[in-house]
């Protein structure tokens, strides 16, 4: 195993420490992709790069990252409140490998600041009449006095805050690596308040979500939160009650085809509180239950004529055949099993640790092995070998969505908040 320790934010608490398998930088390589996949609990959308020799992980901060899809060119990310669109633009590429001006300097970004200059007078203390009587010190002033040492920690730590958040700015003013070959850059944003978002996914013309909260699929108008457009027949209502748990969906000729709940209750919260593990797989169209009795299941996903999908509280990947109902065990991992993507012949599936919760009933995984662990396991589907795995050491715990970007091997991210947005310009050119 290789060892890997990235994190490019100093004011981070995450510790990103990662061991990898020796033939997993090669394997990214030849294949000329790299993966994206996001952590709600370290608050991070990463991307695991590779320039053939060497695995990078690199990170960018977002509050809840969850669902993410890549198509084409674009990848979007759900998020607490959001829903963000970044844009392939590999023009970008040459600009982002010379250093940021200032914004001082920067004459797409003119600043209206007056420098304003402090007379002597203002520097100079207040004279006092030596005829007046030396004031005593006061109950307060002697208070304060006794909190001077917490006073100086309090500063210091201030300090080393501001020392980190320099360091963080000098950084994100530098050239990025030499290594980056793409550049994806947000261009687009829908807030939708907190709808839970989960799965997320391109369709004809649409983007699709999983909204948890409202127990339903749907997808958006600049006009709305959201439009709701499908939901499981034993919901009752549109209410941001998280009755039943739905989290997972995949798409089929455009349009969804099937989802994954926890359970089938119709109640606020009650799915966290059944004394039996009862998550489905249900066909959108008839709005069937295929499959029932599974634990925790998640990331339902279409692909060579089957639907695969992680009965997660085992740590198991399984396949689905709708022609024959046939069900099949892809794997059976030392993790929790969500978020899945593929490539070929390859499937990459996000592994978690099992976590202490409010589900009355914790993952059999706790059961079944003595140690679960984060991070990412890439199974040759022709074979169902498991090829290559990225492990977490540090504290990095919670997986939740994977995807494979292709024709990249080692992208480069500029989130909403980088200074190089302001200007670092795509536009079409003139037009009548």
């Amino acid at each position: 195993m290789s060892h890997q320790r990235k994190n490019e934010d100093p004011t981070a608490s995450s510790d990103f420490v990662c061991n990898y398998s020796e033939s997993l930088p090669a394997l990214l390589k030849d294949l000329g992709i790299s993966i994206a996949f996001t952590s709600y609990s370290a608050g991070r959308l990463m991307l695991l790069r590779s320039d053939g020799n060497q695995i990078d992980v690199n990170f960018k901060s977002f509050v809840r990252p969850m669902g993410l899809t890549f198509t084409g060119n674009e990848l979007t990310l759900g998020t607490f409140t959001q829903l963000i669109n970044f844009r392939r633009e590999d023009s970008l590429v040459k600009k982002l490998k010379v250093p940021l001006s200032s914004i001082e300097e920067d004459i797409t970004a003119p600043t209206l600041r007056k420098k304003t200059k402090l007379t002597s007078d203002k520097l100079k203390p207040k004279e006092h009449d030596h005829g007046a009587e030396i004031a005593k010190p006061t109950p307060g002033a002697l208070a304060i006095a006794d909190n001077t040492a917490e006073s100086r920690e309090e500063d210091l730590r201030s300090a080393e805050r501001r020392e980190r958040l320099r360091q963080r700015e000098a950084e994100l003013h530098a050239p990025v690596d030499p290594r980056v070959d793409s550049c994806f850059i947000a261009r687009s944003s829908h807030y939708t308040g907190m709808i839970n978002i989960h799965d997320v996914e391109w369709g004809d013309g649409d983007l699709w979500a999983v909204n948890s909260s409202f127990s339903c699929l749907c997808t958006f108008d600049p006009d709305y939160s959201f439009i709701p457009r499908w939901k499981p027949h034993f919901i009752s209502e549109l209410v941001p009650e998280d009755r039943c748990h739905l989290n997972g969906m995949t798409l089929r000729d455009g349009q969804p085809a099937f989802v994954t709940t926890f359970s089938t209750f119709d109640k606020p919260g009650m799915w966290r509180k059944g004394d039996k593990f009862n998550g489905t797989l249900m066909r959108v169209a008839d709005n069937e239950i295929l499959i029932d009795g599974l634990a925790m299941p998640h990331s339902p996903r279409w692909y060579r004529d089957h639907v695969f999908f992680c009965n997660s509280g085992y740590g198991e990947v399984k396949r689905f055949s709708e022609k024959t109902g046939q069900v099949d065990s892809v794997a059976e991992l030392p993790g929790f099993t969500r978020g899945m993507d593929f490539y070929g012949s390859l499937l990459v599936v996000g592994l978690s640790k099992v976590r202490e919760s409010d589900v009355t009933r914790p993952a059999p995984l706790a059961k079944k092995y003595d140690d679960t662990f984060s991070g990412l396991a890439f199974i040759n589907l022709d074979t169902f070998d498991l090829v290559g795995t990225l492990i977490f050491d540090g504290n990095v715990d919670q997986i939740y969505d994977v995807a494979i970007l292709h024709d990249t091997v080692f992208p480069e991210i500029l989130e909403p908040s980088h200074p190089r947005l302001r200007n670092h310009f795509i536009h079409p050119g003139l037009r009548s």
